[in-house]
């Protein structure tokens, strides 16, 4: 749910809860103020009967209301004294209408001019509650119809030209590549708070680009300058190996030297080509089949793997299309392909399995399990093999991260990982 959404919808529902409340008691007072003034009435209408029927020489009893609004009974002087006006709510049954109403009843007593006790009952015309509720609702609803239609404009047309600055700011960031920069401003706008956030966010924009650029270049120019002498270095060591004056030891620790040498130079292609994946240099992207990948990959490995006596089993169930940097791919195969095979021992076996949405590439080998918090880290290693750089897997993991899919890793007699869209 959007943000103004959110709060239009909470501010709805305490702007409702409070008008239904209001309207509970403005039901409540009005009701209390219609009875108080028919309260009064009756008062006044009693008076006016007392004066009426003290000229009277015989006041007769009138136990039922009939056609008059009152009734009069002859008490006695005890039970009269013991009268206090009294007003309640009442039943009255109307001959006429065949039907029950609710009315207000007054009870009083008095004392006729002869000095007889009379008790009597005076009530109200009817009280139509069940009307007053019905216009009360009607009114709420029409208020909150009002209220949505009112609440649904100024979202459409206040809220939305408010908030717009912010949703620009989303986009531009949605939008915001460290490789391109700030090709564009964020549009002004008047509201101080939104220019003050496009402001902050341009600069702190500005000052990672240059820090990007900074980086960018430094580690071009450091892997340019780090490998070009460590390529010298290699084919001035291979041509000295190739010198016949040279004892068996001496060109033994020559090519120790190369072999550290070409170990430092793939280091180096590896932490430059890490660095690249996590600063997202690779944008291109296109439709990507694993199957291509994988056959290509094995066919280069072939003689190696032969040399090693390692069986690689490729079984393609459907091919895996996925869209991201080819390259990027080619690399993510290769490495998984590679630890494999580094990792293994004579004899042993690899078997990849391609399916429509994942692959999966398991491997023998004599390492044990290797810990879940240690598998992706940078130069943890699990052998002693020269030939790992510690590095193949933290860039399998960089390139699946950046690329939207997930790796993961099991143990099941044989080392799996898995490689499949994020679900």
């Amino acid at each position: 749910m959007k943000l103004i959404n959110h709060t239009l919808w909470i501010l709805s529902l305490i702007l409702f809860a409070t008008v239904g409340l209001w309207a509970f008691l403005f039901y409540s007072q009005l009701l209390k103020q219609v009875k108080t003034t028919i309260d009064e009435g009756l008062s006044n209408h009693k008076i006016a009967i007392i004066d009426k029927l003290k000229d009277d020489a015989e006041i007769p009893n009138q136990d039922s209301f009939q056609d008059k609004s009152y009734s009069i009974k002859n008490v006695d002087e005890d039970y009269a004294l013991q009268i206090i006006d009294s007003y309640k709510d009442t039943l009255m049954y109307s001959s006429l209408k065949k039907s029950s109403y609710q009315a207000r009843m007054l009870t009083t007593a008095f004392v006729s001019p002869k000095g007889k006790f009379y008790e009597m009952k005076v009530v109200s015309h009817e009280i139509d509650k069940g009307n007053l509720i019905k216009k009360i609702i009607t009114s709420l609803l029409l208020l909150f119809l009002f209220l949505a239609i009112s609440i649904f404009l100024v979202n459409r047309f206040v809220l939305k030209n408010t908030w717009k600055p912010f949703y620009e700011i989303l986009n531009y960031l949605n939008d915001f590549r460290f490789d391109k920069g700030t090709e564009r401003e964020l549009e002004k706008t008047n509201i101080q708070e939104f220019s003050l956030l496009n402001h902050s966010v341009q600069n702190l924009l500005n000052k990672n680009v240059e820090i990007f650029k900074s980086q960018k270049e430094f580690i071009e120019n450091a892997s340019h300058e780090f490998q070009t002498p460590l390529a010298i270095g290699i084919n001035k060591l291979e041509l000295m190996a190739e010198d016949k004056g040279l004892s068996e030891e001496q060109t033994l620790k020559i090519g120790q030297i190369i072999d550290s040498f070409q170990r430092l130079s793939g280091l180096n292609k590896s932490l430059l080509l890490l660095s690249k994946i996590e600063n997202k240099q690779f944008i291109s992207t296109e439709e990507v089949s694993f199957d291509a990948i994988i056959e290509r990959i094995i066919e280069d490995f072939s003689d190696y793997s032969s040399f090693q006596e390692i069986k690689i089993t490729y079984l393609k169930e459907e091919d895996f299309v996925f869209t991201m940097n080819k390259n990027l791919a080619e690399t993510l195969v290769l490495n998984l392909i590679k630890n494999a095979i580094i990792h293994n021992h004579k004899e042993g076996e690899i078997v990849i399995r391609l399916k429509a949405s994942f692959l999966t590439v398991e491997n023998s080998s004599d390492l044990p399990k290797i810990a879940d918090d240690k598998i992706f880290k940078r130069f943890s290693k699990s052998s002693k093999n020269n030939k790992s750089t510690g590095l193949g897997l933290s860039i399998v993991k960089a390139i699946a991260d950046v690329s939207g899919l997930e790796v993961s890793y099991s143990f099941e007699g044989k080392h799996v990982f898995k490689l499949g869209r994020k679900v």
